[in-house]
């Protein structure tokens, strides 16, 4: 008897690859050492994290829902801009109706390496709405200049 196998689209093989890779992983990292399971209180994630580039300057918008100006702290070293924090979770009691959480918890850090020098004391970030953004202006000599044809 044959089996009856569900079409899917070319992109399928790929994420058919992933979950297998998932599914493996998970059977062989020991359950005490899964960071991202309810049950150890712990999470990963990572920001989304939005890069735009001008001939002046680097902007960055990090999506930081439920965080506050207090959770996050910006550094700025050797090319390197960094944006670290934590979303805390709130243990509550169980609710009823309260199915599933599928908000991630927990300390994060992304580091991007700029492309080109910057002038780190001029790096200014507001934070407004859930969004941070980050203008980090280019040095001098990093920017682009046009070179006229003779």
């Amino acid at each position: 008897m044959k089996q009856l196998t569900r079409y899917q689209p070319s992109a399928a093989p790929v994420s058919n690859l992933r979950r297998e890779m998932d599914r493996i992983f998970n059977e062989l990292i020991p359950f005490s050492w899964r960071l991202d399971e309810p049950e150890t209180g712990m999470s990963m994630w990572t920001p989304i994290t939005d890069m735009m580039e001008t001939d002046n300057e680097y902007l960055l918008e990090v999506e930081l829902p439920g965080l506050t100006k207090k959770d996050i702290q910006i550094n700025c070293q050797d090319n390197v801009l960094s944006v670290e924090g934590e979303r805390k979770h709130d243990k509550k009691e169980e609710r009823p109706g309260y199915l599933r959480s599928e908000r991630s918890y927990g300390a994060f850090k992304r580091s991007i390496i700029l492309p080109t020098s910057i002038l780190e004391d001029k790096v200014k970030a507001t934070f407004k709405d859930g969004i941070l953004k980050i203008t980090v202006p280019k040095a001098e000599k990093s920017k682009r200049k046009t070179v006229p044809i003779e």
